[in-house]
């Protein structure tokens, strides 16, 4: 027995030389060789020295040395072999026992129990004086309304309770949506008639900028109907006693119209600005 123990651990460290020889041959350190099989160094230098004893298991150990001697380039089916000679394998759990037979115990008192039960039971009847067993109702006697009960009709729900409860299932409205606002350009809104119409000696001014412009518009009376500057997209409505003094600077994206009819600036555009008199 001791000459087989003393076999198998100079065929564990053979092994472990071998793996261990082939790695110094490619020059490799064993930090090295470790990262690339995902092993701790710990556990190669284990395997290094034959020590497969401080390994999880067999199982572990016969893994480890395959994936080494593949990396290695050697014949790892022949070096997992000669492990097995040496290092046993994971005994297998114990078989559980069948207790089949509990079931069949069981299945045969339980009618035996139930015979005897019935026999205890018939000779209890026919004894002299026995009295008969009282059978108690579950139902608590005060819960059951009898016919003759005025308030039993108050546990049915009435109609008008029901309805009273129920709640609406479509809404008297549904929220319209808001209509779309819709940009008139100059020329249809000049078009159109009028919400307010002009006082009698009165003109009407309509103006829009497509871009920020500066403008100025003073009336007969010296009264600064405009005297700002105006935001892209911006748009003023004037009225007041002619004649106008009209100034507008960035004049090419402006609009004008005076009494609906649309005035054009490209004649009275000086740099950037027009100046003009309405009447």
């Amino acid at each position: 027995m001791e000459a087989d123990n003393q076999q198998q651990d100079s065929t564990a460290v053979a092994i472990g030389q071998e793996l261990r020889a082939a790695r110094e041959g490619k020059g490799l350190s064993i930090g090295e060789v470790a990262d690339r099989l995902k092993l701790s160094v710990k556990q190669l230098n284990a395997i290094e020295r034959g020590d497969f004893a401080s390994l999880p298991g067999a199982t572990f150990a016969r893994g480890f040395v395959r994936s080494y001697a593949r990396y290695m380039e050697m014949n790892a089916d022949a070096l997992v072999a000669r492990l097995d000679q040496c290092v046993p394998l994971d005994t297998p759990p114990a078989a559980l026992v069948p207790v089949n037979e509990a079931p069949a115990k069981a299945s045969l008192a339980l009618p035996l129990s139930l015979g005897a039960l019935l026999v205890i039971a018939g000779g209890w009847f026919l004894l002299p004086g026995a009295a008969e067993p009282e059978v108690q109702s579950s139902v608590p006697l005060a819960l059951v309304p009898t016919v003759a009960d005025p308030d039993a009709s108050a546990l049915q729900p009435t109609t008008s309770d029901v309805v009273a409860v129920t709640p609406p299932l479509v809404p008297a409205s549904a929220p319209q949506p808001a209509a779309p606002a819709v940009t008139v350009p100059l020329a249809v809104a000049a078009s159109a008639p009028s919400a307010a119409a002009p006082v009698a000696g009165q003109g009407r001014i309509e103006l829009r900028v497509r871009q920020e412009a500066w403008v100025s518009i003073t009336d007969a009376d010296g009264k600064k109907l405009v005297y700002a500057t105006l935001a892209a997209n911006d748009s003023r409505q004037l009225q007041g006693r002619p004649p106008f003094r009209v100034v507008i600077g960035n004049a090419a994206n402006a609009e004008l119209a005076y009494n609906g009819q649309p005035i054009d600036l490209g004649s009275k555009i000086r740099g950037t600005t027009a100046k003009l008199e309405l009447n």
